[in-house]
C-alpha cells in the first residue's frame, strides 16, 4: 500500500486518515473585521474531504501582531463563532482542521515591536520599540488565549508559526536577537520565548481540550534575512541545533519550510539528502516534509523518510490534489492563459487570484 494512504496517529492522539496535509496558504482576502470571508470558506469547502488535514493560515494572536494584510484574528472571544465556521467547513469526511497562529513582531503592520533594536535587520527609518520582559509575557499570554479559542472553536489542533521571520523566529535567530538578558544571548536563552509558548500552549490543551488536540510548529531551516551563502549555511547549522532542542518539547509535528524538500544540502564539504539530515536531528517528533511536491512519485519518495507530506500550491488548480495522489493519478495544472472563468470554477478568492496572475509561474510550478 502507498505510504500516503496510511492512517497516522500524532503523539497527542489526533488520528489522520492519511499522511497528506494541505499546508497554510494566504488567500490574501484581508477581511477588515478579522473574520474569514464567504469566498475563503468556499475555497476550503471545495478542497476538503480527501486530505488528512488542512492547516489554515494564519490568525494573529495580538492586535499589534498583525502582519501582511488584515488576516483573520484570534485576539478576542468574539471571533470564536467565525472560527468555528472555518473548522466545521473543513471537517468533512474526517479531514482534520488545524489553525496556524502567529505574531509578526518587527514585521507587524501597526506597532513595530522588535526583539532587539540593535539587530542588523531593523530598518532605520521605521520606529521600533524593543520588547520588555512585561511585554514578552503579555504576548505569551496572548498565545495561550489564542490556543484556548482554537479549542473552543472546534479545531483539531494549532500550528505555531515559528518560521519566516515571525516573532518566535526573530527570538531564535542571532541576526535578530542580540539581547543580553533571559531572552537572548546564548542559544539556550534565545529559545526561551519559543519554549515558553510551547509549554504554555501544552498546558492550555491539557486543561481545556476534551478530545485529542494537536500542537505543531512551522519552522524555517535558514534565516531568510541573510543574503550571503556562507551566512545562510551557518544559519542552517544553527537551525539544526535549535531543532534538536525543540525535539524534546513533546510536539505533535515539525512542519519545515523548504523550496525543495528532496534537495541535497552541503555540510562540511559533503553532500547529504536534506531529509536524511533532518531525520538525524528529529528523533522523537514527527516531520512534515514540504517543498516542491506535486506528483505522487515525489510525495511517496518524501514519505519514505518523513511521517507526513504537505503542499499548498497544487490545491489551487487541483482542488482534489490529495485524491489524485492517493489514486496515483497525474496532477495536471493549467498550461494556457488563466481566465476569470477559471477563478469561478476553482472558487479562488479575488485577492488570491490577483496574486496568482502576478506570479503565475510560481503557482503553476513552471
Amino acid at each position: 500500500m502507498m505510504k500516503a494512504k496510511e492512517i497516522f496517529q500524532l503523539p497527542s492522539g489526533v488520528t489522520l486518515k492519511n499522511r497528506l496535509i494541505f499546508a497554510p496558504i494566504s488567500t490574501m482576502e484581508d477581511p477588515l473585521d478579522g473574520k474569514m470571508t464567504s469566498d475563503e470558506l468556499n475555497f476550503f469547502k471545495l478542497r476538503t474531504g480527501a486530505v488528512g488535514a488542512i492547516v489554515v493560515g494564519s490568525a494573529y494572536v495580538s492586535p499589534d501582531g498583525r502582519g501582511y494584510g488584515n488576516n483573520i484574528s484570534i485576539t478576542h472571544d468574539r471571533y470564536i463563532d467565525s472560527l468555528s465556521q472555518v473548522a466545521s467547513t473543513i471537517q468533512q469526511d474526517n479531514t482534520k482542521a488545524f489553525l496556524q497562529i502567529y505574531h509578526a513582531g518587527a514585521n507587524a503592520k501597526s506597532k513595530k515591536w522588535c526583539v532587539s533594536c540593535e539587530s542588523q535587520n531593523i530598518v532605520e527609518e521605521k520606529d521600533y520599540q524593543e520588547l520588555s520582559t512585561a511585554e514578552i509575557e503579555r504576548i505569551i499570554k496572548d498565545y495561550q488565549e489564542a490556543v484556548l479559542r482554537a479549542i473552543k472553536a472546534g479545531f483539531d489542533g494549532v500550528e505555531l508559526h515559528m518560521a519566516n521571520s515571525y516573532l518566535p523566529n526573530q527570538f531564535m535567530m542571532p541576526s535578530w536577537n542580540v539581547r543580553q538578558d533571559e531572552w537572548g544571548g546564548s542559544r539556550e536563552r534565545r529559545l526561551n520565548f519559543a519554549k515558553r509558548i510551547i509549554e504554555s500552549s501544552l498546558e492550555v490543551i491539557k486543561q481545556h481540550a476534551k478530545t485529542p488536540f494537536a500542537l505543531g510548529i512551522r519552522f524555517s531551516l535558514e534565516d531568510t534575512m541573510l543574503l550571503e551563502d556562507n551566512e545562510r549555511d551557518q544559519s542552517f547549522k544553527e537551525s539544526l541545533m535549535i531543532l534538536k532542542e525543540l525535539d524534546n518539547m513533546t510536539l505533535d509535528y515539525v512542519h519545515v519550510t523548504s523550496s525543495d524538500i528532496l534537495s541535497k544540502k552541503e555540510l562540511e564539504g559533503y553532500s547529504f539528502e536534506l531529509l536524511d539530515i533532518l531525520k538525524q536531528v528529529l528523533l522523537k517528533t514527527p516531520l512534515i516534509g514540504s517543498g516542491n511536491l506535486l506528483q505522487a512519485e515525489s510525495v511517496e519518495k518524501t514519505l519514505e523518510k518523513t511521517e507526513l507530506a504537505s503542499a499548498c500550491r497544487p490545491f489551487i488548480f487541483q482542488p482534489d490534489w490529495a485524491q489524485c495522489i492517493l489514486n496515483q493519478e497525474e496532477v495536471v495544472l493549467p498550461n494556457n492563459q488563466l481566465t476569470g472563468e477559471m477563478r469561478q470554477t476553482y472558487q479562488i478568492p479575488r485577492n488570491l487570484w490577483r496574486g496568482i496572475l502576478e506570479a503565475s509561474d510560481w503557482y503553476l510550478y513552471r
